[in-house]
Order: C-alpha cells, then structure tokens, then sequence
C-alpha cells in the first residue's frame, strides 16, 4: 500500500480502536442513557458514527469509480496528509455542533445494533480506500456542507477525528453517568 494511503488507514484503525476501547466501558443499561437533555447516549454516538460513515464510504466508492474512469493519474507524493484537515478542529468536542438530520440516530439504538453497523461501514470504507492504492486520491475531491472541498484522503481522516471527537463525548457521559450512580450510592 502506498505511503499516504497506509497512514490515512493507520490512523483510522488507531482511533476506531480508541472508540471501541472506551465504548466497552458502558455497560448495558448505561449504553442507552444520556447524561442530560440535548446530549446523545452511548448507543446513539455510535450509531450516529455508522450513519456518517457509510455515507462517507459509498462517498469514496463513487469518487473512486469516476477516478477509474476518467483516468485520474497515479499518486506521485509520499507527502503526509495527515495536518490536511486539522485547522477545522474537528476533535474538540467542547465546540458545540448540530448533526444534519439524515445522520442523526435513531432514540432508541441499541449498542449491538451499532457496533454492527461500525463493523460494516468501516470495512465499506477501508474496502473503497484500499481498491484505490496507488490512484491520487489528492485529485478526487468532493464538497462538505461544512469544510468545503475535500479530497479523498481528507474525508478519510474527517471519518477518524470526528470518531475520536464523539469518542471524548461518550466518555465524558460515561463518566457524568459514573458520577451520578456514585452520588446516589449509600453511604456505608
């Protein structure tokens, strides 16, 4: 796998461990609880994931396809591209943002639902990047809402530092429901 390519799939493999490591932390009954009004549940930030995920995987397949097809050279640069995308801030999840209505998850998610649906849509994903090795993905850029034009790589490393943005939001409500059990605990 070229250089830039194995970075960009290093990374996303790196912060979905992240994810998964701090979402074994929720028990059940926790996985569907928020920690407040206006806030996600476990369960609901990972299906929100998914969601995101696989859009941006059939994203990536179409871009690839139209590369193939309309002769998008070879990748030249082992630059990194991994600071591409980082002025946007997309991992402090201390700034606040409203998902768009097609990615918002269901109320009612279920954790297993949704690990299932990360396993899919990252292996939608990884698929579409590793069936373009060697293509310039740098060439093949599509607009969102938000940030602009993206290249490909790019909306590669969006999927991992907006993984590891709702990773520190389930973790901070794991940790607000931890507190709250603590205080309501007797005192022995």
């Amino acid at each position: 796998m070229r250089k830039r390519l194995a970075e960009v799939v290093a990374y996303l493999d790196s912060t979905r461990q992240a994810l998964m490591a701090t979402s074994a932390g929720a028990s059940t009954s926790f996985a569907s609880m928020r920690a407040g009004d206006g806030t996600w549940s476990v369960a609901e930030n990972l299906a929100h994931l998914a969601l995101v995920e696989d859009g941006i995987a059939r994203l990536v397949e179409r871009s690839v396809e139209w590369g193939r097809s309309n002769g998008v050279p070879a990748e030249e640069s082992d630059s990194s591209v991994m600071s591409s995308i980082d002025a946007f801030e997309l991992g402090d999840p201390g700034r606040k943002r409203t998902a768009p209505e097609i990615v918002m998850p269901p109320r009612d998610a279920v954790m297993a639902d949704a690990l299932q649906s990360l396993t899919r849509s990252r292996a939608r994903l990884r698929e579409a990047l590793v069936s373009a090795d060697g293509m310039d993905l740098a060439r093949l850029t599509r607009a969102h809402p938000l940030l602009g034009e993206l290249d490909m790589y790019q909306w590669a490393i969006f999927v991992a530092q907006h993984e590891e943005r709702h990773r520190r939001q389930i973790e901070r409500t794991l940790n607000d429901l931890a507190d709250r059990v603590a205080r309501c605990a007797p005192i022995v």
